[in-house]
């Protein structure tokens, strides 16, 4: 056939490749509730130039340590050994928690603190190995000098674009073949799509970050949730209950936003219905991207509960809060997930089509989720 320019809608469909980013997405949302949110969410995709991105992390300057000496100190004693020194300077004015005492500090040695004891209205008492100590601000005298400076640095996180690969197909007999249902190739890309979907979705979850040189080409893969989350882990040794549950959702809500997804096993999920009851609320799916959502309101914050089915045998026990703000998936531009159909070799008798997607991930103030694990029970 003659035609003029060629465009994308008169061209061969076997030569077409399928953008399936979103589509992936809504074939199962249930499937792979993690990999939806972030292909769905507005500015939750972003684009990698290199298939090995970098980004910085920082914090504010810590306000808390403890002193660090066996045998205590006295109520006269003016040197006091905490474990971070290095978190002082002169003119701090510090705070024993346990005793309420007061103190300047007027020099610091590596981890030793020179103070000026009772500085407040508390009188100074004995210290003892492990007092919480806090940082309450810097007092500076009058037309004194300005104090010494510190600052935090920067930490630089790395991770990896993976190339994920599921390819189908039929022979050129079968796919000429009358079926009840339709063509078998239909049925297989929705099938390879939902598996591909998954596959992505275990690598978000469970993935460490890995480039290995050792081929003729690089091969690389994708650190996920588990592997960048090293703070707020808590360990359930057993039997869950709803105060150490509360204790959880208490410490993942200090950082971050106020509104989290926690990415749930059926057994937490159970386990939250029975302490719930009437206080989940049930999330309008066109609002969820069609992923089945409670909502859950605690005193620190708002949860949004998802019953993810891939969290099983070994991980049954687990659950991930997650606060969407500080999370991103990467991919290579143009790369994103596609399927490429008829790519079979010009003299096979078949049809070969494959789900592509190069695909990374970003989880930024690692401190603003957690990782609930080894619940085997609950009470």
């Amino acid at each position: 056939m003659i035609t003029g320019a060629r465009n994308t809608n008169n061209i061969l469909a076997a030569k077409r490749v399928v953008d399936m980013s979103n589509e992936i997405a809504l074939l199962e949302p249930n499937a792979a509730p993690l990999t939806v949110l972030m292909k769905r969410i507005d500015g939750k995709k972003k684009t990698a130039i290199n298939p090995k991105y970098n980004w910085m992390e920082d914090e504010l300057a810590p306000r808390w340590d403890a002193v660090n000496y066996s045998t205590g100190y006295t109520a006269g004693d003016t040197s006091i050994v905490v474990d971070n020194g290095s978190y002082f300077k002169v003119g701090d004015v510090i705070k024993n928690c346990n005793t309420g005492e007061q103190m300047l500090v007027s020099d610091v040695s590596t981890n030793t603190l020179t103070v000026t004891r009772g500085w407040g209205s508390t009188a100074a008492a004995t210290v003892t190995n492990n007092d919480v100590i806090t940082i309450l601000s810097n007092a500076s005298a009058e037309g004194s000098t300005m104090p010494t400076l510190k600052t935090t640095k920067e930490v630089e996180k790395t991770n990896y674009i993976q190339t994920i690969r599921t390819p189908f197909g039929v022979t050129g007999t079968e796919d000429a073949s009358e079926m009840y249902g339709g063509k078998d190739i239909a049925y297989l890309q929705k099938k390879a799509g939902i598996e591909h979907a998954k596959d992505i979705e275990r690598v978000l979850l469970f993935g460490e970050p890995k480039e290995d040189l050792t081929g003729t080409t690089p091969r690389r893969f994708t650190g996920g949730l588990n592997y960048f989350i090293s703070t707020n882990r808590a360990d359930a040794s057993g039997t869950l209950t709803e105060t150490e549950f509360e204790t959880f959702c208490r410490t993942i809500f200090r950082y971050g936003s106020k509104k989290k997804v926690l990415l749930a096993s059926p057994l937490i999920v159970s386990a939250i219905n029975s302490w719930a009851g009437g206080k989940l609320n049930t999330v309008p799916s066109d609002k969820t991207f069609g992923i089945d959502v409670k909502e859950y309101l605690t005193g620190h914050g708002t949860l949004l509960i998802v019953k993810h089915d891939l969290l099983e045998q070994s991980y049954a026990g687990y659950a991930f809060a997650i606060d969407p703000e500080y999370l991103s998936i990467r991919t290579m531009k143009g790369r994103d997930t596609k399927l490429y159909t008829n790519i079979q070799a010009n003299d096979e008798d078949s049809r070969k089509d494959e789900y592509r997607s190069d695909v990374g991930f970003e989880l930024k103030l690692e401190k603003a989720h957690g990782v609930l694990y080894g619940v085997t029970s609950f009470a």
